[in-house]
C-alpha cells in the first residue's frame, strides 16, 4: 500500500469547474480503493470526506486567494490518512466551523456547517494546523469502518 498524492492547480485549472476537479479526485480514490481492496463503506466514507473538504476549500478558499489544493492519501494496515493542504484563507474546521443543531428543522437551520459536522462524527480523527500560509487538514479513518 503506497501513499498517493494529487495537486490541483487552480491557476492552470481555471477552465475546470469544481465538479470536474471533484470527479477527478473521486476517480483516483476509487482506483486506489479497488487496488487496496477497501470495503465499499470505507471507499464511500473516504470519497464523501474528500468531496466535502475539497469543495469547502474550493468554495471558500478561493475568496482568500486559493490557487492550489494538494491531496495525499496514505492507506495503512489499520487506517487511512487523508491530508489536504491549501493556500486559501485560514480556516480551522476543528474550531471555526459552526456546530449545527441536527434536531432543528430545515427552515430554522442556517446554510453551512452540516458537512463538517458529519465528517467530525464519521472519522476517527480530524486535525488542523496553519503553517507558512497553508491550511493543513488531516483526517484519519479506521479500516474497520
Amino acid at each position: 500500500m503506497t501513499s498517493r498524492s494529487l495537486v490541483l492547480d487552480f491557476e492552470q485549472g481555471k477552465q475546470q469547474t469544481s465538479a470536474d476537479m471533484l470527479a477527478g479526485i473521486s476517480a483516483q480514490v476509487e482506483a486506489m480503493g479497488e487496488e487496496d481492496d477497501w470495503s465499499p463503506k470505507l471507499l464511500y466514507l473516504v470519497q464523501l470526506c474528500l468531496e466535502e473538504l475539497a469543495l469547502n476549500a474550493m468554495t471558500y478558499g478561493r475568496q482568500g486567494g486559493l490557487s492550489e489544493l494538494q491531496v495525499s492519501i496514505s492507506p495503512g494496515v489499520e487506517e487511512i490518512v487523508v491530508e489536504l493542504h491549501d493556500n486559501g484563507a485560514a480556516f480551522d474546521p476543528t474550531r471555526d466551523a459552526p456546530v449545527p443543531d441536527p434536531d432543528a428543522s430545515m427552515n430554522d437551520r442556517p446554510v453551512g456547517g452540516l458537512g463538517l459536522f458529519l465528517i467530525r462524527e464519521m472519522v476517527d480523527d480530524l486535525a488542523y494546523r496553519r503553517e507558512e500560509g497553508w491550511n493543513h487538514l488531516t483526517i484519519t479513518i479506521g479500516r474497520a469502518q
